[in-house]
């Protein structure tokens, strides 16, 4: 009797699994959002003018394509998209987002709560900051994200724009993808041989980011790396060395620093 009641049970469990399974669908991919924007990219940055602006305009949209890639982990914690106008780093405040955010994505953003603020001279948007030292915070609430950044299509990463000139070289490409032909090795800084300085603990030294300097046509630019970048250890070209560079264009004050998506943006000529 006992046994006929376990075989029971068991073949109850089975048929109610059965019918779960049937009744179980995969989540369908969610579809890419389309937005009409509202500005050009440039137009507003533009609405910075000095000091932290937290957006309130709640019909504001901007869209860009995703330029940037956080896989070899030279830039963390944020994306950069741009249009035909000029480009801007978004401060999404996660890891991995090459995952969510892939090179070639259309980004659509609605940033009424966000943040349009600088560091170093550099406009960015992010979280309203609660410390005097940043003018932006990152991003990370996923509600925040849900209400303001949205995902479009995905298409062919972008080609990068060519620059081949010092006159080239303004704030117009800054937070764009580039690549700098025929730059010059001249150097780097306190003669490091390696684009940064890896951690190393049985000898106890930390990540450092590393200043890898070039001119091109008389300008300087400084290729900036991160010591968790997967490629902070392979080292530089020999000085003198003519290289074309590909990655995003940014800005430290007055100086102009690129900074390279991954190892495969150096060639050496």
């Amino acid at each position: 009797m006992l046994m006929k009641r376990y075989v029971t049970m068991v073949c109850a469990a089975v048929m109610m699994l059965t019918t779960a399974c049937q009744q179980w669908e995969a989540p369908q991919p969610a579809e890419p959002v389309v937005m009409e924007p509202t500005m050009t990219i440039s137009e507003f940055k533009r609405l910075y003018t000095g000091t932290p602006l937290e957006i309130s305009d709640e019909n504001l949209v901007i869209t860009g394509i995703v330029n940037s890639s956080d896989a070899s982990g030279n830039f963390y914690r944020s994306f950069y998209i741009q249009d035909e106008t000029g480009g801007i780093e978004v401060k999404i405040g996660k890891t991995g987002l090459y995952n969510d955010y892939p090179e070639g994505m259309r980004i659509y953003i609605k940033p009424k709560y966000l943040c349009l603020g600088a560091y170093g001279g550099m406009v960015q948007l992010g979280g309203v900051s609660t410390e005097e030292r940043y003018e932006t915070s990152y991003i990370d609430a996923q509600s925040l994200i849900d209400r303001t950044v949205f995902k479009g299509e995905v298409g062919a990463p972008l080609q990068p724009q060519e620059i081949a000139t010092a006159a080239e070289i303004n704030d117009a490409i800054l937070g764009k993808l580039v690549t700098l032909k025929g730059a010059k090795y001249t150097g780097g800084d306190n003669g490091l041989k390696t684009w940064a300085v890896a951690e190393d603990t049985e000898n106890g030294i930390e990540a450092n980011s590393g200043n890898q300097n070039f001119d091109l046509g008389g300008k300087k630019i400084v290729v900036r790396s991160s010591g968790y970048a997967d490629f902070a250890t392979q080292s530089v070209p020999e000085i003198g060395a003519v290289c074309d560079l590909t990655g995003i264009m940014t800005k430290y004050n007055s100086t102009y620093q690129l900074v390279l998506i991954d190892i495969t943006g150096v060639t050496i000529l």
